[in-house]
């Protein structure tokens, strides 16, 4: 995956003239979403922004699930158990946001059509160890999105609505992680960072295949944030055309 700035996001995605939009997000809109900018508008906006990186995650898990058309591809009862649990989670949190935008007054952006091709190119590798390592990757990246919009947020309900999924976000990461360990898939289980998924080699990379799925349950005592663009870069790919 390459690292686009919002602007080479929006050339790779198709996007014309008028406003810029990833889904049905309006990425024009967002442009100016800072901890200087805060409004109800900015706080909808990153709600939605949110709202978007849940169905990427919802949908994901979704198909490792039960009657998902990567179910079969899981054997160990514990993994079935984590996809299970993963998905129920990741669209509660989906419900969660739609609710909380409409309780605000917003309207809530609709799903996208999302592809794992990039992330799966051949479903015949698909095992339980594939999918936990994509899943440890999904986590950080949602945990640290959350966290590079909270000083950005006004209204008080916006920040807890973001905190209380927030929080879930980590457990998962150490969740996950665990289970890796404890199934011996996690090869560096003392590595400490702030960065997941990204690596100690490649801190700051955005492309996928730099990432570094190895490192310690507990990695951090605090995490570092994710900028909008830096999230835009990773899911990118995501995004059907």
């Amino acid at each position: 995956m390459t690292t686009p700035d919002r602007r080479s996001f929006l050339k790779y995605a198709g996007v014309g003239t008028g406003a810029m939009m990833l889904g049905g997000l309006n990425l024009s809109a967002m442009a100016a979403t800072s901890p200087t900018t805060k409004s109800a508008k900015q706080d909808l906006d990153i709600l939605n922004y949110a709202l978007t990186l849940e169905y990427i995650e919802a949908e994901f898990y979704a198909a490792f699930n039960v009657g998902g058309p990567y179910a079969s591809k899981l054997s160990n009862a514990r993994v079935k158990e984590y996809a299970k649990e993963l998905a129920e989670q990741e669209q509660g949190h989906v419900d969660f946001l739609i609710a909380t935008i409409n309780s605000l007054g917003g309207t809530p952006v609709a799903k996208p059509a999302l592809t794992f091709d990039p992330l799966i190119p051949d479903p015949s590798k698909l095992n339980d160890e594939m999918f936990l390592q994509l899943a440890v990757t999904f986590e950080p990246v949602g945990t640290r999105a959350y966290l590079g919009q909270s000083a950005s947020i006004m209204n008080a309900t916006v920040l807890t609505a973001a905190a209380s999924v927030l929080a879930v976000e980590a457990n998962h990461v150490s969740g996950i992680q665990q289970l890796r360990t404890f199934l011996g898939f996690n090869k560096k289980d003392t590595r400490t960072t702030a960065r997941a998924p990204q690596s100690d080699a490649k801190p700051n990379s955005t492309n996928v295949g730099d990432f570094d799925p190895d490192f310690s349950p507990m990695p951090t005592a605090l995490w570092e944030p994710l900028s909008m663009d830096e999230v835009i870069a990773i899911v990118t790919p995501l995004f059907k055309k």
